[in-house]
């Protein structure tokens, strides 16, 4: 089964659940940034979940060269008959999956497929590429993605010292909007300025949710490819069952904070 790139706009790359456990190297995990909607369009072509797919934060369109089985993240699985065209676009949320029947075939680095630009793996889809099958099909159980909400959990902490006392009230008292500057690296925000007091900007490790705050007081939320150490001072973690509607969020749409956990 084999799939022609006709068109790719934006970053568009090969992405699974990523390459956990290489933090001491050096070498963020990676993966899908929404793995909630990459499992559901693996799902409705009974894949593994956690099957290679395409991750669209753009425009792409492809040609069948073969009768291929398809789904993406938001409608149902179909057939594509030979020389069918299909348009797969982000818009709605940040991002878009398309997946085939059998996962999408990359080189395995680390045990992944997952394209990672940061670390130099993988490369983006572009015009004329081919997108193939990995293999033999695995059937997998239906999943649906996250209920739509506007309300992102946190924990809070753990740099308490690094703010005014006002700082973590103003970040759950108004929402904040998806700035254009957004990628798999991280989400900068748009809202009401987070007040920091004196802070030793010292390298410590991040993890993916964190929300980092720079000088200029405008929260980043980190992404699967974020950087292993980093020195601005983490108000808060969004808990990871809302990391998917967090990430999915397009750019301009708006997020409310809520805290759950002070985190001391």
């Amino acid at each position: 089964m084999r799939l022609t790139v006709v068109r790719a706009v934006g970053l568009v790359t090969v992405q699974d659940l990523g390459r956990p456990g290489h933090m001491h190297e050096g070498l963020a995990p990676g993966g899908a940034l929404v793995p909630e909607l990459l499992a559901a369009a693996n799902s409705r072509v009974r894949n593994p979940i956690g099957a290679a797919a395409v991750e669209v934060m753009g425009m792409l369109t492809v040609r069948a060269e073969s009768a291929v089985l398809v789904s993406t993240d938001d409608g149902p699985a179909r057939t594509l008959s030979p020389g069918e065209e299909l348009t797969v676009a982000s818009g709605r949320r940040s991002v878009a999956y398309l997946a085939v029947r059998g996962g999408v075939d990359a080189p395995v680095v680390l045990g992944s497929r997952s394209t990672q630009l940061s670390a130099g793996i993988g490369a983006l889809i572009r015009a004329g590429t081919s997108i193939d099958a990995a293999g033999a099909p695995e059937d997998a159980p239906d999943v649906e993605p996250f209920e739509e909400s506007d309300i992102v959990r946190i924990v809070a902490g753990p740099d308490f010292e690094a703010f005014t006392p006002s700082a973590l009230p103003t970040l759950v008292s108004q929402p904040y909007q998806v700035s254009p500057q957004m990628s798999r690296v991280g989400t900068r925000l748009s809202g009401p300025s987070l007040e920091r007091s004196r802070f030793d900007d010292r390298s410590r490790p991040m993890i993916v949710g964190a929300l980092e705050v720079p000088p200029d007081g405008q929260p980043i939320v980190l992404g699967p490819e974020h950087p292993t150490t980093g020195g601005y001072p983490v108000i808060g973690v969004i808990v990871q069952a809302d990391r998917g509607r967090f990430f999915a969020t397009p750019i301009g749409g708006t997020v409310r904070f809520v805290v759950v956990s002070e985190g001391r």
